[in-house]
């Protein structure tokens, strides 16, 4: 089973495992994508759809799901798998249905045979379309208006802080307004807090990451360069904060650019407000 990509649903080794996963029948429907690119997962290609209609029987199916293909190696180096399926198009395609019966969008899925038509004309999957582009948002006088990214499930939105632009990320279930409440409410909680979480996040940082930026300097310098070596007071007063999520269950995770100590990585640092700060790592 270790060609399947469990946090996906879709398989990595897609020629392997196709026959266990969908049925033999090729069937012809029509899909709508979203305004999301493509992934790719190993070598498995794939499209996420906001509905289909089974041709055969003119059946219409409301559920988000994927369409998933083989590509090759070198679709994956270029990015031409991007390609094979326009944002926001109506198709119609043959393909194999997934066996098990789909309990959401993420193993919803369509292994592509073949695009018949694109650009098709129909008037069900029109309304989903349309549906979906509208733009949803919540006001607050405080923090301004967050704009829902339907395809990432977050909301987006930004302040100013000495000078500086934030961007704020509220992680949400999309077809749940409770999360998108909650969510709020704790962004505005953390906000309101942000003078100490950022003091704490900072000297969280420097204690677990000063060593390693200094391994990093070290790497970076000439033969006979000399080091002023970084100390835990100039990594927390060095780097700088850019970005704040927070989700539904009271977890958070936040970013900071790193002036170049890590040469151009991120900080990223988790924590929940029951537990506080639990890690700080280098990324990107």
């Amino acid at each position: 089973m270790d060609f399947y990509d469990e946090e996906n649903y879709v398989p990595k080794k897609l020629d392997k495992a196709k026959n266990d996963m969908f049925e033999d029948e090729i069937l012809e429907y029509k899909v709508v994508t979203n305004d999301y690119s493509g992934a790719a997962v190993g070598k498995t290609a794939q499209m996420s759809i906001l509905a289909s209609i089974d041709v055969q029987s003119d059946s219409f199916d409301p559920m988000e799901g994927k369409i998933v293909w083989e590509t090759t190696e070198e679709e994956l180096k270029t990015g031409a798998f991007f390609k094979r399926f326009k944002k926001g198009t109506i198709y119609r395609i043959l393909a194999r249905r997934s066996k098990a019966r789909p309990r959401n969008g993420y193993n919803n899925m369509f292994c592509l045979e073949k695009v018949i038509e694109e650009n098709v004309t129909d008037e069900r999957l029109l309304s989903v379309l349309n549906e979906y582009r509208k733009k949803v948002t919540i006001a607050d006088d405080d923090l301004g208006e967050f704009t829902l990214e339907k395809d990432l499930e977050m909301f987006e939105g930004s302040i100013e802080r000495d000078g500086k632009r934030i961007i704020l990320y509220l992680e949400v279930d999309k077809d749940d307004p409770e999360t998108w409440k909650t969510a709020h409410e704790n962004m505005k909680r953390f906000i309101s807090e942000l003078d100490k979480r950022d003091k704490d996040i900072r000297e969280f940082s420097a204690e677990a990451l000063t060593d390693l930026a200094n391994d990093w300097l070290e790497d970076s310098l000439e033969e006979d360069e000399e080091m002023q070596e970084i100390t835990e007071e100039d990594f927390a007063e060095r780097i700088e904060l850019s970005e704040i999520s927070v989700d539904a269950e009271g977890s958070y995770i936040v970013y900071y650019t790193d002036d170049d100590m890590f040469w151009g990585h991120s900080i990223e640092v988790h924590g929940t407000f029951d537990e506080g700060i639990q890690s700080a790592d280098m990324v990107g």
